[in-house]
Protein backbone atom coordinates (compact mmCIF):
# COMPACT_ATOMS: atom_id res chain seq x y z
CA UNK A 1 0.00 0.00 0.00
CA UNK A 2 1.03 3.50 -0.86
CA UNK A 3 0.22 6.93 0.23
CA UNK A 4 0.67 9.35 -2.55
CA UNK A 5 1.13 13.12 -0.96
CA UNK A 6 -0.05 15.60 -2.56
CA UNK A 7 1.94 19.14 -3.30
CA UNK A 8 0.96 22.18 -0.83
CA UNK A 9 -1.43 24.28 -3.22
CA UNK A 10 -0.05 27.91 -3.84
CA UNK A 11 -0.92 30.73 -2.05
CA UNK A 12 -2.61 32.16 -4.85
CA UNK A 13 -4.37 29.45 -5.62
CA UNK A 14 -5.91 28.96 -2.35
CA UNK A 15 -7.73 32.56 -2.35
CA UNK A 16 -8.66 31.78 -6.28
CA UNK A 17 -5.93 34.03 -7.63
CA UNK A 18 -4.56 33.42 -11.29
CA UNK A 19 -0.70 32.17 -10.83
CA UNK A 20 0.67 35.39 -12.52
CA UNK A 21 -1.15 37.55 -10.44
CA UNK A 22 0.12 35.39 -7.32
CA UNK A 23 3.30 36.28 -8.67
CA UNK A 24 2.92 39.87 -9.17
CA UNK A 25 1.86 40.04 -6.03
CA UNK A 26 4.66 38.58 -4.25
CA UNK A 27 7.28 40.79 -6.21
CA UNK A 28 5.56 43.75 -5.22
CA UNK A 29 5.66 43.19 -1.56
CA UNK A 30 10.02 42.32 -2.12
CA UNK A 31 11.84 44.78 0.00
CA UNK A 32 13.33 46.87 -2.88
CA UNK A 33 10.33 47.51 -4.72
CA UNK A 34 8.60 48.45 -1.25
CA UNK A 35 11.43 50.40 -0.28
CA UNK A 36 11.35 52.93 -3.81
CA UNK A 37 7.97 52.87 -3.44
CA UNK A 38 8.09 54.42 0.09
CA UNK A 39 10.22 56.86 -1.09
CA UNK A 40 8.64 57.85 -4.04
CA UNK A 41 5.33 58.46 -2.04
CA UNK A 42 7.77 60.61 0.39
CA UNK A 43 8.83 62.64 -2.30
CA UNK A 44 5.62 62.88 -4.33
CA UNK A 45 3.80 64.01 -1.93
CA UNK A 46 6.76 67.23 -0.91
CA UNK A 47 7.30 68.19 -4.32
CA UNK A 48 3.15 68.51 -4.60
CA UNK A 49 2.64 70.35 -1.82
CA UNK A 50 5.63 72.81 -2.56
CA UNK A 51 3.56 72.95 -6.03
CA UNK A 52 0.34 73.98 -4.52
CA UNK A 53 1.87 77.22 -3.19
CA UNK A 54 1.76 78.25 -6.98
CA UNK A 55 -2.12 77.94 -6.55
CA UNK A 56 -2.28 80.86 -3.93
CA UNK A 57 -2.60 84.25 -4.93
CA UNK A 58 -1.12 87.41 -2.43
CA UNK A 59 0.92 89.96 -1.77
CA UNK A 60 3.75 88.83 0.10
CA UNK A 61 4.90 92.15 1.01
CA UNK A 62 1.39 92.54 2.97
CA UNK A 63 1.05 91.03 6.20
CA UNK A 64 -2.49 90.36 5.80
CA UNK A 65 -1.50 88.97 2.02
CA UNK A 66 1.13 86.73 3.90
CA UNK A 67 -1.84 84.90 6.43
CA UNK A 68 -4.01 84.56 3.73
CA UNK A 69 -0.69 82.51 2.03
CA UNK A 70 -0.27 80.55 4.85
CA UNK A 71 -4.34 79.59 5.44
CA UNK A 72 -4.79 78.70 2.08
CA UNK A 73 -1.70 76.43 2.62
CA UNK A 74 -3.16 74.81 5.80
CA UNK A 75 -6.27 74.58 3.87
CA UNK A 76 -4.75 72.10 1.17
CA UNK A 77 -2.69 70.46 3.22
CA UNK A 78 -5.70 69.75 5.43
CA UNK A 79 -7.34 68.18 1.74
CA UNK A 80 -4.62 66.07 1.03
CA UNK A 81 -4.66 64.72 4.96
CA UNK A 82 -8.04 64.43 4.93
CA UNK A 83 -7.16 61.85 1.43
CA UNK A 84 -4.23 59.93 3.08
CA UNK A 85 -6.56 59.28 5.84
CA UNK A 86 -9.63 58.27 3.35
CA UNK A 87 -7.04 55.73 1.67
CA UNK A 88 -5.52 55.00 4.62
CA UNK A 89 -8.60 52.61 6.51
CA UNK A 90 -9.86 51.09 3.69
CA UNK A 91 -6.41 49.98 2.21
CA UNK A 92 -5.65 48.72 6.08
CA UNK A 93 -9.07 46.20 6.33
CA UNK A 94 -7.27 44.21 3.18
CA UNK A 95 -3.59 44.74 3.58
CA UNK A 96 -3.40 45.17 7.22
CA UNK A 97 0.48 47.33 7.85
CA UNK A 98 1.38 47.59 4.71
CA UNK A 99 -0.63 50.64 3.97
CA UNK A 100 0.72 52.30 7.03
CA UNK A 101 4.15 52.61 5.17
CA UNK A 102 2.54 55.03 2.50
CA UNK A 103 0.66 56.69 4.81
CA UNK A 104 3.66 57.53 7.36
CA UNK A 105 5.53 58.36 4.01
CA UNK A 106 3.32 60.95 2.80
CA UNK A 107 2.76 62.91 6.12
CA UNK A 108 6.57 62.82 5.93
CA UNK A 109 6.47 64.37 2.53
CA UNK A 110 3.87 67.26 3.47
CA UNK A 111 5.77 68.21 6.52
CA UNK A 112 8.37 70.05 4.75
CA UNK A 113 6.82 70.50 1.66
CA UNK A 114 4.10 72.86 3.42
CA UNK A 115 7.59 74.54 4.31
CA UNK A 116 9.26 74.92 1.64
CA UNK A 117 5.43 76.15 0.02
CA UNK A 118 5.59 79.21 2.21
CA UNK A 119 9.28 80.14 1.51
CA UNK A 120 7.94 80.28 -2.17
CA UNK A 121 5.31 82.45 -1.20
CA UNK A 122 7.48 84.71 0.28
CA UNK A 123 9.77 84.72 -2.62
CA UNK A 124 6.92 85.11 -5.20
CA UNK A 125 7.84 86.36 -8.18
CA UNK A 126 11.23 87.50 -7.28
CA UNK A 127 14.26 85.07 -8.73
CA UNK A 128 16.80 85.94 -5.67
CA UNK A 129 17.11 83.68 -2.51
CA UNK A 130 16.63 84.42 0.70
CA UNK A 131 19.20 87.42 1.41
CA UNK A 132 19.53 88.12 -2.29
CA UNK A 133 23.29 88.89 -2.93
CA UNK A 134 23.77 89.42 0.80
CA UNK A 135 25.62 87.50 3.26
CA UNK A 136 26.18 83.60 2.95
CA UNK A 137 24.26 83.97 -0.37
CA UNK A 138 26.22 86.30 -1.94
CA UNK A 139 29.14 84.09 -0.78
CA UNK A 140 28.15 80.81 -2.27
CA UNK A 141 26.80 82.42 -5.39
CA UNK A 142 29.97 83.90 -5.55
CA UNK A 143 31.70 80.70 -5.16
CA UNK A 144 29.56 79.23 -7.57
CA UNK A 145 30.37 81.61 -10.44
CA UNK A 146 33.64 80.84 -9.90
CA UNK A 147 33.41 76.88 -10.22
CA UNK A 148 31.62 77.70 -13.46
CA UNK A 149 34.84 79.79 -14.52
CA UNK A 150 36.78 76.54 -13.99
CA UNK A 151 38.14 78.13 -10.97
CA UNK A 152 38.70 76.07 -7.61
CA UNK A 153 36.98 76.48 -4.04
CA UNK A 154 38.11 77.10 -0.64
CA UNK A 155 39.29 73.97 0.07
CA UNK A 156 37.89 74.29 4.03
CA UNK A 157 34.48 74.82 2.46
CA UNK A 158 32.51 71.05 1.95
CA UNK A 159 32.29 71.46 -2.09
CA UNK A 160 28.96 69.16 -2.39
CA UNK A 161 26.43 71.87 -2.56
CA UNK A 162 27.94 74.59 -4.62
CA UNK A 163 28.43 71.59 -7.23
CA UNK A 164 24.57 71.10 -6.97
CA UNK A 165 24.27 74.84 -7.49
CA UNK A 166 26.59 75.21 -10.03
CA UNK A 167 24.96 72.23 -12.28
CA UNK A 168 21.31 73.49 -12.02
CA UNK A 169 22.73 77.03 -13.28
CA UNK A 170 24.21 75.53 -16.22
CA UNK A 171 21.73 73.36 -16.87
CA UNK A 172 18.09 74.91 -15.91
CA UNK A 173 18.80 78.62 -15.42
CA UNK A 174 20.54 80.00 -18.02
CA UNK A 175 23.20 80.70 -16.16
CA UNK A 176 21.36 82.74 -13.34
CA UNK A 177 23.67 81.62 -10.40
CA UNK A 178 20.81 83.30 -7.88
CA UNK A 179 17.93 81.80 -9.47
CA UNK A 180 19.84 78.50 -9.20
CA UNK A 181 20.13 78.93 -5.56
CA UNK A 182 16.66 79.73 -4.77
CA UNK A 183 15.47 76.52 -6.60
CA UNK A 184 17.82 74.17 -5.09
CA UNK A 185 17.26 75.68 -1.43
CA UNK A 186 13.49 75.10 -1.91
CA UNK A 187 14.18 71.31 -2.98
CA UNK A 188 16.32 71.04 0.16
CA UNK A 189 13.63 72.65 2.14
CA UNK A 190 11.14 70.20 0.73
CA UNK A 191 13.23 67.38 1.24
CA UNK A 192 13.89 67.51 4.87
CA UNK A 193 10.62 65.79 6.10
CA UNK A 194 11.15 62.65 3.56
CA UNK A 195 14.81 62.64 4.31
CA UNK A 196 14.18 62.53 8.36
CA UNK A 197 11.53 60.14 7.72
CA UNK A 198 13.27 57.61 5.31
CA UNK A 199 16.44 58.02 7.56
CA UNK A 200 15.45 56.56 10.65
CA UNK A 201 13.12 54.05 8.79
CA UNK A 202 16.69 51.90 8.70
CA UNK A 203 16.06 51.50 12.47
CA UNK A 204 12.09 52.45 13.25
CA UNK A 205 8.90 51.29 12.25
CA UNK A 206 6.74 53.63 9.72
CA UNK A 207 5.13 55.52 12.77
CA UNK A 208 7.70 55.78 14.87
CA UNK A 209 9.74 57.18 12.04
CA UNK A 210 7.46 59.00 11.65
CA UNK A 211 6.90 60.84 15.08
CA UNK A 212 10.73 60.75 16.63
CA UNK A 213 12.63 61.73 13.28
CA UNK A 214 10.28 64.12 11.67
CA UNK A 215 9.45 65.48 15.11
CA UNK A 216 13.12 66.30 16.13
CA UNK A 217 13.48 67.73 12.22
CA UNK A 218 11.36 70.63 12.98
CA UNK A 219 13.70 72.98 14.84
CA UNK A 220 15.95 72.25 12.14
CA UNK A 221 14.03 73.32 9.18
CA UNK A 222 16.14 76.37 8.42
CA UNK A 223 14.99 77.76 4.63
CA UNK A 224 18.54 79.79 4.79
CA UNK A 225 21.21 77.61 4.03
CA UNK A 226 19.02 74.76 4.25
CA UNK A 227 21.35 72.01 3.37
CA UNK A 228 23.65 72.43 6.87
CA UNK A 229 20.92 70.97 9.33
CA UNK A 230 19.44 68.68 5.93
CA UNK A 231 22.82 66.80 6.81
CA UNK A 232 22.61 66.87 10.83
CA UNK A 233 18.92 65.32 10.22
CA UNK A 234 20.54 62.07 8.21
CA UNK A 235 23.74 62.33 9.53
CA UNK A 236 22.62 60.78 13.02
CA UNK A 237 20.45 57.64 12.08
CA UNK A 238 22.71 56.59 9.08
CA UNK A 239 25.45 56.46 11.82
CA UNK A 240 22.76 54.88 14.53
CA UNK A 241 22.73 51.79 11.62
CA UNK A 242 26.36 51.79 11.01
CA UNK A 243 26.83 51.27 15.23
CA UNK A 244 23.97 48.95 15.04
CA UNK A 245 26.02 46.84 12.04
CA UNK A 246 28.78 46.90 14.16
CA UNK A 247 26.64 45.57 17.32
CA UNK A 248 25.67 42.69 15.26
CA UNK A 249 28.55 42.08 13.52
CA UNK A 250 29.34 38.91 15.45
CA UNK A 251 26.13 36.98 13.77
CA UNK A 252 26.83 38.18 10.34
CA UNK A 253 29.10 36.65 7.75
CA UNK A 254 32.37 38.75 7.03
CA UNK A 255 31.54 39.61 3.42
CA UNK A 256 27.92 40.43 3.90
CA UNK A 257 29.33 42.88 7.28
CA UNK A 258 31.65 44.10 5.08
CA UNK A 259 28.92 44.91 2.09
CA UNK A 260 26.45 46.89 4.03
CA UNK A 261 29.16 48.66 5.77
CA UNK A 262 30.85 50.23 2.34
CA UNK A 263 27.18 51.10 1.67
CA UNK A 264 26.91 52.87 4.67
CA UNK A 265 30.06 54.63 4.10
CA UNK A 266 29.01 55.58 0.75
CA UNK A 267 26.10 57.54 2.15
CA UNK A 268 28.54 59.45 5.16
CA UNK A 269 30.96 60.36 2.53
CA UNK A 270 28.30 62.07 0.77
CA UNK A 271 27.01 64.01 3.75
CA UNK A 272 30.29 65.15 4.64
CA UNK A 273 30.87 66.66 1.29
CA UNK A 274 27.43 68.07 1.84
CA UNK A 275 28.36 69.83 5.34
CA UNK A 276 30.88 68.68 7.99
CA UNK A 277 30.37 70.54 10.87
CA UNK A 278 28.30 67.98 12.72
CA UNK A 279 31.12 65.59 11.80
CA UNK A 280 33.29 67.50 13.91
CA UNK A 281 31.28 68.13 16.47
CA UNK A 282 30.35 64.43 16.83
CA UNK A 283 34.03 62.74 16.15
CA UNK A 284 34.89 61.96 19.83
CA UNK A 285 31.93 60.77 20.78
CA UNK A 286 32.19 58.53 17.79
CA UNK A 287 35.07 57.19 18.21
CA UNK A 288 35.08 56.34 21.68
CA UNK A 289 31.43 54.53 21.03
CA UNK A 290 33.10 52.21 18.25
CA UNK A 291 35.86 51.40 20.13
CA UNK A 292 33.36 49.86 22.81
CA UNK A 293 31.40 47.91 19.87
CA UNK A 294 34.55 46.69 18.51
CA UNK A 295 35.72 45.05 22.92
CA UNK A 296 31.81 43.96 22.92
CA UNK A 297 32.40 42.09 19.49
CA UNK A 298 35.49 40.60 20.87
CA UNK A 299 33.43 39.63 23.82
CA UNK A 300 30.47 38.05 22.56
CA UNK A 301 31.78 36.38 19.48
CA UNK A 302 35.96 36.10 19.97
CA UNK A 303 38.25 36.61 17.58
CA UNK A 304 36.13 36.13 14.20
CA UNK A 305 33.76 38.69 16.05
CA UNK A 306 36.13 41.26 16.39
CA UNK A 307 37.40 40.66 12.87
CA UNK A 308 33.85 40.91 11.51
CA UNK A 309 32.98 44.07 13.02
CA UNK A 310 36.47 45.82 11.86
CA UNK A 311 35.36 44.42 8.48
CA UNK A 312 32.51 46.19 8.49
CA UNK A 313 33.68 49.51 9.93
CA UNK A 314 36.86 48.86 7.40
CA UNK A 315 34.33 48.66 4.31
CA UNK A 316 32.55 51.81 5.81
CA UNK A 317 36.09 53.99 6.34
CA UNK A 318 37.38 52.63 3.03
CA UNK A 319 34.82 53.97 1.10
CA UNK A 320 34.07 57.34 3.15
CA UNK A 321 37.73 58.54 1.91
CA UNK A 322 37.44 56.87 -1.28
CA UNK A 323 33.88 59.30 -1.88
CA UNK A 324 35.61 62.35 0.81
CA UNK A 325 39.25 61.84 1.07
CA UNK A 326 40.66 64.92 -1.06
CA UNK A 327 38.07 67.10 0.79
CA UNK A 328 39.09 65.75 3.93
CA UNK A 329 42.61 66.38 3.49
CA UNK A 330 42.23 70.16 2.96
CA UNK A 331 39.99 70.61 5.29
CA UNK A 332 42.55 69.27 7.68
CA UNK A 333 45.22 71.27 6.15
CA UNK A 334 43.08 74.04 6.51
CA UNK A 335 42.40 73.97 9.95
CA UNK A 336 45.24 75.74 12.12
CA UNK A 337 44.32 78.50 9.35
CA UNK A 338 40.98 79.02 9.50
CA UNK A 339 40.02 81.16 12.57
CA UNK A 340 36.12 82.52 13.14
CA UNK A 341 35.85 85.67 14.81
CA UNK A 342 31.96 85.81 13.87
CA UNK A 343 29.77 86.85 16.58
CA UNK A 344 26.67 84.85 16.48
CA UNK A 345 23.72 85.78 18.54
CA UNK A 346 24.02 82.83 20.72
CA UNK A 347 27.92 84.00 21.81
CA UNK A 348 26.58 86.36 24.18
CA UNK A 349 23.90 83.41 25.95
CA UNK A 350 24.82 81.65 28.67
CA UNK A 351 26.68 78.44 27.37
CA UNK A 352 24.13 75.81 29.17
CA UNK A 353 21.39 77.05 27.20
CA UNK A 354 20.67 75.60 23.71
CA UNK A 355 16.41 74.67 23.73
CA UNK A 356 15.95 77.21 21.05
CA UNK A 357 18.61 77.79 18.58
CA UNK A 358 18.28 81.57 17.05
CA UNK A 359 22.00 81.46 14.87
CA UNK A 360 22.29 85.09 14.14
CA UNK A 361 18.63 85.98 13.21
CA UNK A 362 17.19 85.83 16.11
CA UNK A 363 14.71 88.58 14.96
CA UNK A 364 12.04 89.47 18.20
CA UNK A 365 13.52 87.57 20.75
CA UNK A 366 16.94 89.96 20.47
CA UNK A 367 14.47 92.70 21.71
CA UNK A 368 13.45 91.05 25.33
CA UNK A 369 15.55 88.93 27.78
CA UNK A 370 17.38 85.92 26.21
CA UNK A 371 17.00 83.22 26.90
CA UNK A 372 13.40 83.58 28.74
CA UNK A 373 13.96 82.68 32.63
CA UNK A 374 13.11 79.11 33.31
CA UNK A 375 11.04 77.42 35.58
CA UNK A 376 13.81 75.61 38.44
CA UNK A 377 16.98 77.09 38.84
CA UNK A 378 17.23 78.98 36.00
CA UNK A 379 16.15 75.61 33.60
CA UNK A 380 13.12 75.71 31.56
CA UNK A 381 10.72 73.09 31.55
CA UNK A 382 11.46 72.02 27.56
CA UNK A 383 15.11 71.59 28.90
CA UNK A 384 13.68 69.37 31.64
CA UNK A 385 11.86 67.33 29.58
CA UNK A 386 14.78 66.58 27.17
CA UNK A 387 17.27 65.99 30.40
CA UNK A 388 14.10 63.49 31.07
CA UNK A 389 14.40 61.90 28.20
CA UNK A 390 17.72 61.23 28.12
CA UNK A 391 17.40 59.31 31.07
CA UNK A 392 14.86 57.00 30.66
CA UNK A 393 15.94 56.32 27.39
CA UNK A 394 19.65 55.46 28.79
CA UNK A 395 17.82 53.29 31.35
CA UNK A 396 15.89 51.29 29.16
CA UNK A 397 17.69 50.90 26.15
CA UNK A 398 21.48 51.38 27.67
CA UNK A 399 22.46 48.16 25.30
CA UNK A 400 20.81 49.51 21.71
CA UNK A 401 23.54 51.50 19.62
CA UNK A 402 20.89 54.01 18.42
CA UNK A 403 19.92 55.16 21.91
CA UNK A 404 24.26 55.09 22.91
CA UNK A 405 24.64 56.75 19.30
CA UNK A 406 22.56 59.82 20.36
CA UNK A 407 24.17 59.70 23.31
CA UNK A 408 27.62 59.88 22.38
CA UNK A 409 26.82 62.73 19.86
CA UNK A 410 25.60 64.39 22.62
CA UNK A 411 28.09 64.28 24.75
CA UNK A 412 30.90 65.20 22.01
CA UNK A 413 28.91 68.19 21.42
CA UNK A 414 28.68 69.61 24.65
CA UNK A 415 32.00 68.98 25.07
CA UNK A 416 33.07 70.58 21.82
CA UNK A 417 30.98 73.11 23.31
CA UNK A 418 32.13 74.00 26.59
CA UNK A 419 35.97 73.66 25.18
CA UNK A 420 35.88 76.40 22.81
CA UNK A 421 33.32 78.29 25.03
CA UNK A 422 35.61 78.22 27.42
CA UNK A 423 38.90 79.17 25.29
CA UNK A 424 36.96 82.20 23.47
CA UNK A 425 38.42 84.73 25.07
CA UNK A 426 42.00 83.24 25.48
CA UNK A 427 42.20 82.82 21.76
CA UNK A 428 39.87 85.50 20.43
CA UNK A 429 38.04 82.81 18.48
CA UNK A 430 34.46 81.73 18.39
CA UNK A 431 35.11 78.32 15.94
CA UNK A 432 31.42 78.14 15.36
CA UNK A 433 30.83 76.73 18.82
CA UNK A 434 26.97 78.28 19.13
CA UNK A 435 26.32 75.41 15.95
CA UNK A 436 26.10 73.06 18.71
CA UNK A 437 22.83 73.93 20.13
CA UNK A 438 21.32 72.66 16.82
CA UNK A 439 22.91 69.13 17.62
CA UNK A 440 22.54 68.83 21.06
CA UNK A 441 18.66 70.02 20.52
CA UNK A 442 18.05 66.91 17.77
CA UNK A 443 19.73 64.82 19.75
CA UNK A 444 18.09 65.00 23.05
CA UNK A 445 14.81 65.57 20.81
CA UNK A 446 15.35 61.87 19.18
CA UNK A 447 16.40 60.74 22.99
CA UNK A 448 12.92 62.10 24.19
CA UNK A 449 11.43 59.66 21.34
CA UNK A 450 13.17 57.10 22.05
CA UNK A 451 12.18 56.95 25.81
CA UNK A 452 8.67 56.85 24.50
CA UNK A 453 9.07 54.18 22.15
CA UNK A 454 10.73 51.68 24.44
CA UNK A 455 8.50 52.30 26.87
CA UNK A 456 5.94 51.02 24.52
CA UNK A 457 7.83 48.03 23.35
CA UNK A 458 8.00 47.42 27.32
CA UNK A 459 4.44 47.99 27.64
CA UNK A 460 3.41 45.77 24.51
CA UNK A 461 6.02 42.79 25.91
CA UNK A 462 4.25 42.93 28.95
CA UNK A 463 0.70 42.70 27.06
CA UNK A 464 1.91 40.00 24.80
CA UNK A 465 2.80 37.78 28.10
CA UNK A 466 0.27 38.03 29.64
CA UNK A 467 -2.56 35.17 29.50
CA UNK A 468 -5.81 36.71 27.59
CA UNK A 469 -8.00 34.39 28.96
CA UNK A 470 -7.21 35.31 32.90
CA UNK A 471 -9.18 37.91 34.43
CA UNK A 472 -7.88 39.82 37.01
CA UNK A 473 -8.54 39.18 40.11
CA UNK A 474 -11.82 41.61 41.64
CA UNK A 475 -10.36 44.07 44.01
CA UNK A 476 -6.75 43.53 43.16
CA UNK A 477 -6.92 46.74 41.00
CA UNK A 478 -4.95 44.95 38.65
CA UNK A 479 -5.39 46.37 34.93
CA UNK A 480 -5.54 44.19 31.76
CA UNK A 481 -2.71 45.11 29.39
CA UNK A 482 -3.87 48.12 27.11
CA UNK A 483 -4.64 46.83 23.85
CA UNK A 484 -5.23 49.55 20.91
CA UNK A 485 -6.76 49.01 17.53
CA UNK A 486 -4.00 48.90 14.83
CA UNK A 487 -6.37 51.32 12.94
CA UNK A 488 -7.76 53.45 15.28
CA UNK A 489 -3.59 54.29 16.29
CA UNK A 490 -2.74 54.62 12.64
CA UNK A 491 -5.59 57.03 12.14
CA UNK A 492 -4.56 59.05 15.38
CA UNK A 493 -0.98 59.47 14.48
CA UNK A 494 -1.54 60.56 10.89
CA UNK A 495 -3.97 63.27 11.85
CA UNK A 496 -2.10 64.39 15.56
CA UNK A 497 1.01 64.27 13.59
CA UNK A 498 -0.07 65.92 10.14
CA UNK A 499 -1.44 68.66 12.51
CA UNK A 500 1.54 69.16 14.41
CA UNK A 501 3.87 68.95 11.47
CA UNK A 502 1.34 71.85 9.05
CA UNK A 503 1.36 74.12 12.25
CA UNK A 504 5.37 74.25 12.47
CA UNK A 505 5.78 74.73 8.78
CA UNK A 506 3.53 77.81 8.82
CA UNK A 507 5.21 78.89 12.15
CA UNK A 508 8.48 78.98 10.61
CA UNK A 509 7.48 80.19 6.74
CA UNK A 510 5.78 83.33 8.98
CA UNK A 511 9.00 84.30 10.28
CA UNK A 512 10.58 84.63 6.78
CA UNK A 513 7.56 86.39 5.52
CA UNK A 514 8.88 89.33 3.83
CA UNK A 515 9.77 92.26 7.04
CA UNK A 516 11.46 95.60 6.58
CA UNK A 517 12.64 95.22 10.16
CA UNK A 518 15.95 93.45 10.74
CA UNK A 519 15.06 89.47 11.07
CA UNK A 520 14.60 86.40 9.51
CA UNK A 521 11.95 88.29 7.37
CA UNK A 522 14.69 91.03 6.31
CA UNK A 523 16.06 88.36 3.96
CA UNK A 524 12.89 87.77 2.02
CA UNK A 525 11.87 91.69 1.79
CA UNK A 526 15.78 91.72 0.15
CA UNK A 527 15.29 89.44 -2.03
CA UNK A 528 11.71 91.09 -3.51
CA UNK A 529 13.59 94.40 -3.22
CA UNK A 530 16.32 93.75 -5.68
CA UNK A 531 17.08 92.77 -9.29
CA UNK A 532 18.01 90.21 -11.17
CA UNK A 533 20.76 89.89 -13.40
CA UNK A 534 19.02 90.03 -16.22
CA UNK A 535 17.07 93.04 -14.59
CA UNK A 536 13.62 91.39 -13.81
CA UNK A 537 12.08 93.05 -10.97
CA UNK A 538 9.98 91.65 -8.91
CA UNK A 539 6.06 92.99 -9.24
CA UNK A 540 5.76 92.66 -5.36
CA UNK A 541 8.80 95.72 -4.67
CA UNK A 542 8.50 98.14 -2.47
CA UNK A 543 6.76 101.24 -4.15
CA UNK A 544 7.83 99.06 -7.56
CA UNK A 545 11.16 100.14 -7.25
CA UNK A 546 14.39 97.78 -7.10
CA UNK A 547 17.63 98.74 -6.34
CA UNK A 548 20.62 96.72 -8.92
CA UNK A 549 22.35 94.30 -8.28
CA UNK A 550 26.23 94.06 -7.48
CA UNK A 551 28.94 92.54 -8.87
CA UNK A 552 30.11 90.21 -5.85
CA UNK A 553 33.35 89.10 -7.44
CA UNK A 554 34.99 91.04 -4.47
CA UNK A 555 33.43 88.11 -2.27
CA UNK A 556 35.48 85.87 -3.00
CA UNK A 557 38.33 87.49 -1.51
CA UNK A 558 39.06 86.15 1.99
CA UNK A 559 38.61 89.13 4.64
CA UNK A 560 41.48 90.48 6.45
CA UNK A 561 41.91 88.63 10.07
CA UNK A 562 41.17 91.45 12.79
CA UNK A 563 43.57 88.84 15.27
CA UNK A 564 40.72 89.10 17.63
CA UNK A 565 37.15 89.17 18.20
CA UNK A 566 35.09 92.14 17.31
CA UNK A 567 31.89 91.45 19.63
CA UNK A 568 31.61 94.30 22.28
CA UNK A 569 32.43 93.60 25.79
CA UNK A 570 28.57 94.54 26.98
CA UNK A 571 25.88 92.31 25.82
CA UNK A 572 24.01 94.22 22.76
CA UNK A 573 21.19 92.32 23.66
CA UNK A 574 18.57 93.21 24.08
CA UNK A 575 18.90 96.97 23.49
CA UNK A 576 19.30 99.17 26.15
CA UNK A 577 18.97 102.75 26.85
CA UNK A 578 21.84 104.71 27.84
CA UNK A 579 22.09 104.20 31.89
CA UNK A 580 21.31 107.70 33.47
CA UNK A 581 22.99 107.23 35.99
CA UNK A 582 26.20 106.15 34.23
CA UNK A 583 28.52 103.33 34.33
CA UNK A 584 28.95 103.12 37.66
CA UNK A 585 25.42 103.52 38.44
CA UNK A 586 26.39 106.29 40.88
CA UNK A 587 25.64 109.14 38.76
CA UNK A 588 29.13 110.82 36.67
Amino acid sequence: MTTSVQPAPASGRQQGIPPSQGRRADVLRLPAVLWTAEILTAVTAALLMTGLAWSVRLNPMSRIGQVSGLAALQLRLLLLLGIVVLVLVPAMRRWADLPVRFAAAAVAGLSSGVLAAGISLALRDTNWPLYAQQGDSGSLQAWVGALMDGKSLDGAYPPLFPHIVAFVAEHLTHGQVGYALKLVDLVFVAMLGPLAYLSWRLLLPPLWALGIGVTAALPMAQPYKPYTTFVLVAFLPVLAKLMQLLQRAPELQRRTAALRGAVLGLGIGLLFLLYSGWFVWSAAGVVVLTVVLLLRARRTGGTAGLLNGLSAIGAAGGVFLLVSGVYLVRLLGSAGSTIDRYCYFDTYTEPTYFAMWRDDLPGTDAQGTWPVPGEIGGVGLFTVLLLVGLGVALALGIGRTTVLTAAACTASALLMRYWYASHMERDQAVMLYPRTSAQLLYCLLVLVGLACYLIVRRRQSAAADADPAAEPAEGTGRRLPLRLNPRGVAVGAVCALGLLFGMAGSATASKYMPDPHWGPGALAWIAQSTADTKGHCSRYAPDGQCKQPRDISDLLEPLPDPGKLMCPKVNPYPPRQPDPLGPSGWGG
